[in-house]
């Protein structure tokens, strides 16, 4: 007896989690069901369509006391004692009572209560101008609509483009030497002036100090004589043909100093040493690679732009980048230079913007896609674009007022996605057939089983 008791018990809990999460049940052939049957006569028909609306407001009543009525059902132990007990637990005739026995529970939630209603007040008005013989129309569509509400909507491209350092500077060298010292690492940062690496300076010290004993030679020599050439000892010539090789022997000594400071070889600018190539004790010659250092607290993205989308593109200079390689971070960014002539295979017209980059986290070579908005609407209605059917060479939408459905002749602006701008013949709060749109026609009546107000919503 207990396990009975308790197999009950699971059973009424089972029972009440599946009428919580069932779908509502249209009850709109429950007449034909309650007045099935030989009527004959009108009279006949009369009484049956009163007992079935009897019936109707049992189901109501039992809807609204759901809880009471699955405990009653479930604990029951046959027909008759669950008609018996509803009957008193509600205040209904047993004809009431078994009409809420023999229905199925998914049509007793409460969400069937508009359509209930609508079919007892179906049933009222027929007995008050004795029309039983007629039927209610039944909607034979069932329809998704969108209520209209103003939103921005955006005339945009996406793009693929590329991250390049903001500056790339390739360090050669400018005197040969052995190398002395390397102070820098790759990957290290540096700032403008910072040493990298120092050559063999004994040659270059050697060289500067002759230059600059036969400098100071003919300093002494060109001070004398413009002294004689004061007192008329010498010509004017003499004179010249010092002070030429004054300026000469001062260039000479001014080169065997800057080649002397070319043996200290330093960063030309802040940034990142990317690759080295030197190791201490190697012989090196003009001209041969030091190092590449990048400037990366500021970086550049490079996208082609197509030749039709240029006009637009100069006058946009705020830009969005998003960088996959960063979880799809997205940064803002600054238009820099766009190029004035395209790249003669691709025919694409190089756009270059300009994203800060204080913490380094933006790398070269980064993949980045960038949207470029080329116009905006701040208040727009827009529907879905494959909600828009072409009539007689018009574009239509259907809109559903009071289960009926109405066709809209529309004028189209800008397109971002799948949504389109709706520009003439639509206003906001105006509910749009989004989804059934192709099953119906101008005035036919339907069924609304959803109501969206986020297009969104309808991709779920």
């Amino acid at each position: 007896m207990a396990n009975n008791v308790k197999k009950s018990a699971k059973s009424a809990n089972a029972l009440q989690k599946l009428i919580r999460g069932v779908i509502p049940v249209i009850v709109l052939f429950l007449v034909s069901v309650l007045l099935s049957g030989a009527i004959r006569s009108k009279t006949d028909k009369l009484e049956a369509v009163k007992t079935g609306m009897a019936d109707l407001q049992g189901i109501k009543l039992a809807i609204n006391h759901i809880d009471e009525v699955v405990k009653i059902i479930t604990s029951a132990k046959d027909v008759g004692e669950a008609v018996n007990q509803l009957s008193n637990a509600l205040n209904i005739t047993s004809d009431q009572a078994k009409a809420i026995v023999h229905q199925p529970i998914g049509a007793l939630v409460k969400s069937g209560q508009k359509k209930l209603d609508k079919q007892i007040a179906f049933l009222e008005k027929q007995i008050a101008e004795h029309r039983i013989d007629e039927r209610e129309p039944i909607p034979d569509v069932n329809v998704v609509a969108l209520e209209l509400t103003k939103q921005p909507i955006r005339d945009r491209i996406n793009l693929p483009g590329i991250v390049e350092p903001w500056v790339k500077f390739d360090i050669i060298a400018e005197v040969r030497g052995e190398v002395k010292e390397k102070r820098i690492e790759k990957g290290t940062p540096v700032k403008k002036g910072d040493i990298i690496a120092v050559l063999d300076t004994q040659d270059y010290e050697i060289a500067r100090q002759a230059a600059t004993a036969t400098y100071d030679t003919a300093l002494a020599s060109k001070k004398r004589l413009e002294k004689l050439y004061k007192e008329q000892l010498t010509s004017r010539s003499q004179l010249d043909d010092i002070t030429a090789q004054v300026e000469q022997y001062k260039a000479q000594l001014d080169s065997a100093a800057l080649n002397l400071e070319r043996c200290t070889i330093k960063s030309p600018i802040s940034g990142i040493i990317n690759n080295l190539y030197i190791e201490q004790g190697q012989y090196i010659n003009v001209s041969d690679p030091i190092g590449e250092v990048l400037q990366m607290d500021k970086v550049k993205v490079i996208v082609g732009i197509p030749e039709s989308d240029v006009s637009a593109v100069n006058d946009v200079t705020k830009f969005q980048v998003k960088l996959d390689a960063l979880n799809g971070k997205i940064f803002k960014a600054e238009k820099h230079y766009l190029s004035k002539a395209s790249d003669p295979q691709a025919r694409l017209y190089n756009l270059e913007l300009g994203i800060d980059n204080p913490d380094g986290e933006i790398l070269p070579d980064m993949f980045a896609r960038v949207d470029i908005v080329k116009q905006e609407v701040e208040d727009a209605l827009s529907v879905p674009l494959y909600s828009i059917i072409t009539l007689n060479n018009e574009q239509v939408v259907y809109v559903v007022n009071d289960d009926t459905v109405h066709a809209r002749s529309v004028k189209t602006g800008i397109q971002e996605g799948w949504r389109i701008e709706i520009t003439d013949g639509l206003h906001a709060g105006d509910h749009v057939i989004a989804i059934g749109h192709r099953s119906v026609s101008e005035g036919q009546t339907v069924n609304v089983i959803r109501t969206v107000s986020d297009m969104e919503e309808l991709l779920n």
